[in-house]
């Protein structure tokens, strides 16, 4: 049984269907992902009320962890919520407690808007709140101790205090630990650049992402790793240049899929050849785009 320590974003996913002309008057480019303040969040939400389809738990490392979860992994989830609504829904995804480690922030739980177009293709507007006061008094020093696979993304480089989090785990983990990092957004990389380039100091294991951020970073740096997983939308994904194709599914929309993809593979290749674990979790991720929800229950 892989056991694997994740860390970052609480996010109530809100997901909203809209047409293209919708989409582009919000002024994110299709497919992207862009931060937003309250403010704005508050707009949009009263803007686009009658279109809201669905509320769920989300964010992508603790999206990742839950397919871990169904593939038999043992898995704990550190972050930081508002101590609200949105912040219990988040904890209520939670059977177990004592599989996720937070501390409430004086800050409203991190919302995230996913504008959903006719062709399933999601495109994001994220306020982050709660989760900026992500710090290493949301860790579980014990059980960051004991597991095989340390997961975070892009997003926590994005603050002050999420650096200090990554910091934090990488300097209290033994050399065994396969470090995992999601590449997020392709914008994002270019913002954090400097930061993406200290991580050639990590054991870097697994570095994760879509075929678009996989090129992103090749334009500006590159990364000694073991394992290059891509996922590459209905044509599917590949590891080390490996490539399987994806299933026919009828798609609903492509929220969590990448997400779903590595915690399925990393809880899957332990216990079978890399090839089968691929193809497990290609299938298993093409499932969540059938479903309105991140996350298949």
């Amino acid at each position: 049984m892989s056991k694997i320590y994740g860390f970052g974003n609480a996010l109530i996913d809100i997901e909203i269907q809209i047409n293209e002309d919708q989409l582009s008057s919000i002024g994110i480019h299709k497919g992207g992902m862009q931060h937003i303040s309250r403010d704005k969040k508050d707009y949009l939400l009263n803007n686009y009320k009658d279109s809201i389809k669905s509320m769920t738990p989300g964010g992508s490392i603790a999206n990742s962890l839950f397919a871990a979860e169904n593939f038999g992994a043992s898995t704990c989830f550190s972050c930081s919520l508002g101590d609200d609504e949105y912040g219990q829904l988040f904890l209520n995804s939670y059977e177990d407690r004592n599989k996720i480690f937070f501390n409430y922030s004086d800050n409203p739980t991190g919302v995230c808007l996913v504008f959903v177009s006719p062709d399933g293709e999601r495109t994001m507007a994220s306020n982050l709140s709660a989760n900026n006061q992500l710090s290493a008094e949301c860790i579980s020093p014990s059980l960051l101790e004991s597991c095989e696979y340390l997961l975070f993304d892009n997003f926590s480089l994005a603050t002050d205090s999420g650096n200090q989090t990554v910091d934090y785990c990488l300097n209290n983990i033994n050399n065994e630990v396969k470090v995992c990092f999601g590449l997020a957004d392709s914008e994002l990389i270019v913002e954090n650049l400097s930061k993406i380039k200290n991580l050639s100091n990590t054991n870097l294991y697994c570095l994760s992402g879509n075929k678009l951020e996989h090129e992103s970073l090749d334009q500006y740096t590159s990364l000694s790793y073991k394992k290059r997983l891509v996922s590459n939308g209905e044509k599917g994904a590949s590891v080390n240049g490996y490539q399987l194709s994806a299933p026919k599914v009828d798609l609903i929309n492509t929220n969590g899929a990448g997400d779903s993809l590595i915690g399925a593979f990393l809880a899957l290749e332990g216990q079978m050849e890399e090839e089968r674990a691929l193809k497990e979790a290609i299938n298993y991720s093409s499932q969540v785009c059938s479903v309105n929800t991140p996350r298949l229950t």
